[in-house]
C-alpha cells in the first residue's frame, strides 16, 4: 500500500498539466500513487500527461489513468479516483497545481 495517492482530475488543462505532473514525479517521497481521472477532456490534456509519465519510467507503475466515458464533472472525477485510491492517505491536486518537491514526504511526516 502508497503512502499517499494523489488524485487528479483531467479535463480542459492542456496549458497546465505538464507542470503539475512534473511535480508529482520529482517528489521526494517515493512511496507515492497518482491517479490521474480522465473527464472527457476535449484538449490534448491526455497526450501530455503520457508524454510526461514516458519521461518518467521509475513513476510509471505507480501511476492509473481512468477514463471515464462520460463527463460527470470534477465531484464525479475526485469520487472515482477516491474510489480507487490505495494509499495511507489520500490527497487531491488541482491540475493547475504545482508542488515543491518534499511536499508530500513534509505531509506525510506531520501525519
Amino acid at each position: 500500500m502508497p503512502k499517499v495517492s494523489v488524485i487528479v482530475p483531467i479535463w480542459g488543462v492542456e496549458k497546465y498539466i505538464e507542470a503539475c505532473v512534473v511535480s508529482l514525479f520529482e517528489q521526494t517521497l517515493m512511496d507515492i500513487e497518482c491517479i490521474f481521472v480522465n473527464d472527457c477532456t476535449p484538449d490534448n490534456s491526455m497526450s501530455v500527461l503520457k508524454m510526461i509519465i514516458e519521461k518518467y519510467p521509475n513513476r510509471k507503475q505507480q501511476t492509473k489513468i481512468i477514463d471515464l466515458r462520460n463527463n460527470g464533472g470534477v465531484a464525479n472525477a475526485r469520487t472515482v479516483g477516491m474510489k480507487i485510491a490505495t494509499g495511507e492517505y489520500m490527497i487531491h491536486c488541482d491540475p493547475d497545481d504545482y508542488m515543491e518537491s518534499d511536499y508530500f514526504e513534509t505531509l506525510y511526516n506531520k501525519g
